[in-house]
């Protein structure tokens, strides 16, 4: 009987470190150049670390960026209006985070290459726009106010989504010039022809 029991004992030991090895030689086996790996959820969407080209882009462009989340693009994700962002090409390969830089909330987008796409984030001080984008308001929409403000910034241009009490939405560029707005009454976007404006 103690046979058996040894018997059993040393098959259960060679067992285990055959499986052992097999274990690690499939791990040595394993691609390591997949970066993304999911490390948690926020929003609904997966938090990703993102590959090294994209995260290098963004630290370069914000290093003293805090809170750093990483995430595939999602359109339904971040509070920006895609059609009046005019950033087209996105997909679920390109890559959103979201992050804490000088004491404000960013979002920024990069495509699967570590190109940057554009970055946007709230402006807490209506007060704080530039002069001649108050002035517009102030001129074409007399006596509403400023209910909330989007800076959004890419490679081409920095703008603001302002949303007005009267239900009027306005992009609008640092020179006060309306470049897309939206009629409260019929909740009909129009993109305005910047020589029309002003």
């Amino acid at each position: 009987m103690k046979s058996k029991f040894h018997l059993l004992a040393i098959a259960g030991f060679v067992l285990f470190t055959s499986c052992k090895d097999k274990a690690a030689d499939s791990a040595d086996t394993t691609d390591t150049t997949t970066t993304t790996v999911t490390t948690g959820t926020t929003d609904n969407a997966m938090v990703v670390e993102a590959p090294a080209k994209v995260r290098t882009a963004f630290e370069t462009k914000y290093p003293q960026a805090t809170n750093i989340r990483w995430q595939y693009h999602r359109p339904d994700v971040a509070d920006i209006d895609w059609d009046w962002s005019g950033w087209t090409g996105l997909d679920d390969k390109d890559y959103a985070v979201s992050y804490n830089w000088e004491g404000n909330d960013y979002w920024a987008w990069y495509d699967e290459d570590g190109n940057w796409i554009g970055t946007i984030n709230a402006v807490s001080d209506p007060n704080s726009l530039p002069a001649p984008i108050n002035t517009t308001i102030q001129k074409e929409y007399s006596g509403s106010k400023v209910v909330s403000v989007d800076r959004e910034n890419d490679k081409n241009r920095t703008a603001y989504e302002i949303d007005l009490d009267n239900g009027a939405k306005l992009l609008v560029d640092e020179n006060g010039k309306i470049l897309k707005k939206k009629d409260p009454t019929t909740d009909t976007k129009t993109k305005v022809n910047p020589k029309d404006s002003m």
